[in-house]
């Protein structure tokens, strides 16, 4: 790969956000018949183009490009010291993509509190993939949760206590 950079996500880019979300389609429909929950959202649950535009308006959503590619996206919630969406595009290199994001999002959350991540419960071969990248950045499984009507794992990286 060569340089990859990292930009804010601005509104000009929600198209191509939505195209990397729905690369996901196949592995939440394994779970749920239907995608209205998870796009449009519910009564506990944003609709996604919402919350886009949240993160957007916050600083709080990256991405990842390659001569004006976009290579991966990660969004987090400063307020929740939680990273609420980590996808790098399937034909991509995984490891190498989503280390600089990783790395950048922890760069902006609070890493001396616990950070937690929603992982879905595909067993899809990049959703697994993807768990144990997230899992080699130390997050542990905490519990099953409903994401936007879809069963996702959530996963906490405890911080780090102080010696002193």
């Amino acid at each position: 790969m060569d340089d990859i950079l990292i930009k804010p996500v601005t509104k000009d880019d929600i198209g191509i956000w939505i195209d990397l979300s729905r690369e996901y389609d196949e592995y939440i429909k394994e779970l749920v018949s239907d995608l209205t929950h998870w796009y449009e959202g519910n009564e506990t649950d944003i609709a996604f183009s919402d919350y886009m535009t949240a993160k957007i308006e916050k600083n709080e959503a990256f991405m990842a490009i390659d001569d004006k590619e976009c290579l991966g996206i990660v969004a987090f919630s400063k307020t929740y010291n939680r990273i609420t969406f980590f996808t790098v595009a399937h034909n991509k290199e995984y490891e190498s993509v989503g280390k600089i994001l990783m790395d950048y999002a922890f760069n902006q959350l609070n890493t001396s509190l616990d950070i937690s991540i929603n992982v879905i419960k595909s067993t899809a071969e990049h959703v697994r993939r993807e768990r144990a990248f997230i899992e080699k950045y130390g997050f542990e499984f905490t519990n099953e949760e409903l994401e936007n009507g879809v069963p996702v794992d959530k996963m906490i990286k405890k911080h780090l206590k102080s010696l002193i």
